[in-house]
């Protein structure tokens, strides 16, 4: 969830001053879409971040993320809420032949590294979108959040905000409850997030773009399935994150101000819509520095508090030039590493390939295309949506077997990565079977009723770098 933040009380003043600093920083990114691109970057680059549960000999949550940072690089490894998880920050990859093995490369050495200090704890990483042996014991914050004021600020500014505590409510199978006085409800999701920077002149298009793929992916890609022990939506990373922190107090909710996590406010003419959007958003950390207006400081702490499940991205690379990138957040963690560049890859092409039709892209109503996310989460990849290429309400596993996997190819084909088959067979076959992390969870449960034994066999495959659409019961 971000840096740490410099001071641990705000006054009004400091409300005031950031508000400032941050609308003056506006203004110069403001003043930068105004000149014609010609301090923007057209090239592409690929990152990205995973966050890992910290878990004992015994499968149980193990608080111990301090620890076990303690042993690794700093600029590689951090913090996350809760100190029973962890998240690797992967290197930056220009687009090319040999991406996908650097890419692979450099997850397994950096996970490996991790693991391995975990081991000197007697501890195991996993990789789940929601860990399914957490219990509302493991939300106290006193035992179980990392030791960083950042996040003590964020439920105190939260609180403040909404004047009520936070309830996190889910209907799948089962009803899932869990009411907070803080953000720690938070701490039930880990996440695979991409950064993808695209070129400036076409920075609409791949926005447009990323939302439909969105759409796509979390289905395809869901492992978020089992919250508390109950059956929950198939991706529950999507509704516990959007109502754990929620910051609209009841006034706001009922006049339909949009949540601090939410899937987009609509189709865009410029990324300019979106930076300015941050405006209806109240400030959660007023923490002023000095530094010049170009660091954009501010800008981004504001932004960065504002997730939603893309994120707009501005920097500033070594050669001066500014670039534009998607922080993509709807994929979970897990179940696997070959899962994980599966989904990574299957996103990214999907995108590169919708592009490359030269279609438009907001063909579909906007709020057609946010219903169909919001549907795709709490039912599964096995339910209808409206396919980008006509609009037709298709079942999503039933097209990515077809028409997505040929949108991916073009997409691979466009950016010049070689050697995808291993990741288009996966692509394949789990939409043939119909089974990814969420799928298997609930077959599982469904026949064991046993959570201990689930994580067991869970782990077991995970272990083995087993692709999940091969995982039985």
């Amino acid at each position: 969830m971000g840096s740490e933040i410099h001071k641990e009380a705000f006054t009004e003043q400091d409300y005031q001053a950031f508000e400032d600093a941050w609308l003056s920083e506006l203004a110069f990114v403001q003043q930068l879409f105004t000149e014609n691109g010609e301090h923007f970057s057209e090239s592409k680059h690929l990152g990205y971040e995973l966050e890992a549960c910290i878990l004992d000999a015994k499968y149980q949550p193990a608080p111990i993320n301090q620890k076990i940072l303690s042993k690794l690089d700093p600029s590689l490894f951090t913090n996350e809420l809760a100190n029973y998880d962890l998240e690797i920050n992967g290197s930056i990859f220009n687009f090319g032949p040999s991406t996908p093995i650097e890419l692979k490369q450099n997850l397994m050495m950096l996970c490996h590294k991790a693991g391995t200090a975990a081991k000197k704890f007697d501890s195991h990483l996993g990789l789940f979108g929601v860990f399914p042996k957490l219990m509302p014991e493991h939300f106290d914050p006193k035992q179980y959040q990392s030791d960083m004021r950042r996040y003590t600020l964020a439920s105190q500014r939260i609180y403040e905000l909404r004047h009520e505590s936070i309830h996190v409510l889910l209907h799948g199978e089962d009803e899932v409850k869990l009411d907070r006085d803080d953000v720690m409800s938070e701490a039930l999701c880990t996440s695979l997030q991409i950064h993808f920077q695209v070129p400036f002149s076409r920075a609409t298009e791949y926005y447009h773009a990323a939302l439909i793929a969105s759409v796509i992916m979390v289905g395809f890609g869901a492992n978020a399935s089992l919250v508390l022990g109950k059956r929950a939506w198939h991706e529950s990373r999507i509704p516990i994150f959007e109502q754990s922190t929620d910051a609209r107090d009841q006034k706001r909710r009922e006049k339909g101000d949009e949540k601090r996590v939410h899937f987009a406010h609509g189709y865009i003419n410029s990324w300019l819509d979106l930076f300015e959007q941050n405006k209806d958003f109240k400030i959660l950390f007023p923490d002023v520095v000095d530094a010049p207006v170009e660091k954009l400081y501010h800008f981004n702490l504001h932004n960065g508090t504002i997730w939603r499940w893309i994120r707009p991205i501005i920097s500033q690379g070594k050669d001066g030039k500014w670039g534009l990138r998607m922080e993509l957040r709807v994929l979970p963690a897990g179940p696997t590493l070959i899962d994980i560049q599966t989904n990574l890859w299957f996103f990214i092409g999907l995108i590169e390939g919708l592009v490359k039709k030269g279609i438009d892209l907001t063909l579909i109503p906007f709020e057609v295309l946010k219903n169909d996310f919001y549907h795709i989460a709490k039912y599964g990849m096995q339910h209808t949506f409206h396919e980008p290429l006509e609009g037709q309400t298709v079942v999503l596993n039933e097209w990515i077997s077809q028409e997505g996997l040929n949108l991916a190819k073009e997409g691979f084909e466009s950016l010049g990565v070689k050697d995808m088959q291993p990741y288009l067979d996966i692509i394949q076959a789990r939409a043939r079977t119909g089974q990814n992390g969420a799928v298997w969870q609930l077959k599982h449960f469904e026949k064991h009723n046993n959570i201990n034994k689930l994580v067991e066999d869970y782990m077991t495959n995970f272990e083995a770098d087993t692709p999940v659409h091969q995982w039985s019961l």
